[in-house]
């Protein structure tokens, strides 16, 4: 009206106020009327229209919008951008927090748009959370570049994921370059710490770093107890453990499962079985919902002092769960061998071929001894191929020891039995030993191993012909 000429400046007033209104059809409708009063956007009437459908998480909107900001050659604000990135991530949209922000480093030298601390905070987190460690520490490297010092939560997830990487030696970089700025550790990052050492067993620094934490004053939950007992019962402070477990008992913080299981696990690593099982009880007194983790401890708890029928209950609570894993039912299975019950052996290894449950080294070496003690000259023949047609990695000497077991139980079978059952015997069941020699021989020193263990059978009167494409032959 009157002399009044349209203003880029009034209207991104007007769209700034829609915006804080949640008005966003009134705030598109201004940014039209702005193009067809012929006033063209500038960068930041642009995003503060970026910035409306970010509050609003109308992000198929925004990022339409600014896919048509940048053909118009518009580079947004870095106050815009963040707002964007903080949008996406909040609603777990990690991939598109990445794709915006190689936008922003491909923006950065010809607009001048440059990150701050918060950009690269929220694009740290959202690599972390993809799970992408060397793109995080890439933008890590561009942020000491800028004289940036990260946050405690910044270098705790860089921490954290470094340590599920394995990368030892770059997590204690982080910690120290962190310490190194004043910054105090939060008991998560000090949890990731601990953990790295209790897997790696180096416990002198766990400890070290305990003590820290308490000249520190990090508040110590029960996570991070939880690893200290478990520490302590690895290196034999038993009476430590003990007395840390009742420091959590009365300050009213254990109700982690993994507590009562690592309390658990040092009472068994000192044989002292009647007081893991004591301590299993307290946590079902307290309702604290079993999982597969704590069966599995009970089970071994049970197998320890021998009580099929307890552990066989278990195990049958394990099985609700779904299948169990090899190391609960190697630890089942050895039990039975070791108390002479091979009829409940021969009858489990039926069932978990049925369920199809895969062997792992130490299972395959036990099934094959129950086959062998029990004459199951066929199912072991058969699980030998199934092991070596699966790819089952094994030591040498879990080799020979198969081999040994599988030859002498043959050669016993098979003077039990006619002529033509044993030329069909040797049909049977060369083909799958001379498979296992063959993986014996690929590995290394495995053809003077191979030669050992034939000469000694050859001694031991077995009347057993190997031979396979490496030319070994007895």
């Amino acid at each position: 009206q009157l002399c009044y000429e349209p203003s880029v400046v009034a209207y991104t007033i007007l769209l700034r106020a829609y915006g804080n209104a949640s008005k966003i059809e009134l705030a598109e409708e201004a940014f039209l009327e702005m193009l067809e009063a012929g006033v063209e956007p500038d960068a930041v009437a642009c995003g503060t229209l970026l910035c409306v459908y970010a509050r609003r998480g109308r992000h198929g909107d925004m990022m339409l919008f600014y896919a048509a900001t940048r053909r118009r050659g518009v580079a947004p604000p870095v106050s815009a951008f963040n707002f964007m990135l903080s949008s996406l991530q909040k609603h777990r949209l990690h991939g598109k927090v990445i794709h915006l922000w190689k936008h922003m480093m491909e923006m950065e030298e010809a607009n001048n748009v440059v990150p701050n601390h918060f950009t690269y905070t929220v694009v740290i987190g959202s690599f972390v959370k993809a799970g992408l460690l060397e793109e995080a520490m890439d933008v890590l490297g561009k942020m000491r570049a800028s004289r940036l010092v990260p946050e405690e939560a910044t270098y705790s997830c860089l921490i954290s994921l470094s340590s599920r990487h394995g990368r030892g030696e770059q997590v204690v970089m982080l910690y120290e370059e962190m310490r190194a700025h004043g910054i105090v550790p939060s008991n998560y990052t000090c949890a990731s710490l601990l953990a790295l050492y209790d897997k790696s067993e180096d416990y002198s620094k766990a400890l070290s770093l305990f003590s820290e934490m308490e000249r520190s004053r990090v508040v110590i939950d029960e996570v991070i107890y939880g690893i200290l007992i478990r520490i302590y019962g690895k290196i034999g402070l038993y009476d430590d453990a003990q007395r840390t477990f009742e420091e959590i008992v009365s300050a009213g913080l254990l109700s982690d499962e993994q507590t009562y299981v690592a309390m658990a696990q040092v009472h068994m690593n000192a044989r002292n079985y009647d007081k893991a099982l004591q301590v299993l009880g307290l946590m079902r007194s307290r309702n604290v919902k079993p999982s597969k983790f704590s069966y599995g401890a009970l089970l071994r708890c049970h197998v320890a002092r021998e009580d099929i029928a307890a552990a066989e209950d278990v195990f049958r609570a394990l099985c609700k769960y779904g299948l169990p894993d090899v190391f609960c039912c190697n630890d089942l299975l050895r039990l039975y061998v070791k108390l002479g019950q091979l009829e409940k052996a021969s009858a489990f290894i039926l069932k978990m071929r049925k369920e199809d449950i895969q062997l792992d080294e130490a299972l395959c070496m036990t099934v094959m001894e129950v086959c062998c003690k029990s004459g199951m000259i066929t199912d072991a023949d058969k699980i030998l191929k199934e092991m070596n047609n699966g790819g089952v990695t094994m030591k040498s000497s879990t080799m020979v020891s198969i081999i040994e077991m599988y030859a002498r139980n043959r050669t016993s079978v098979m003077q039990e039995q006619d002529s033509s059952s044993k030329a069909l015997a040797c049909q049977t069941d060369s083909s799958a030993l001379n498979a296992t020699l063959k993986s014996l021989l690929d590995t290394p020193g495995g053809s003077s191993i191979a030669c050992q263990l034939i000469r000694k059978l050859a001694r031991e009167g077995e009347e057993t012909r190997y031979h396979t494409d490496h030319g070994v032959h007895a």
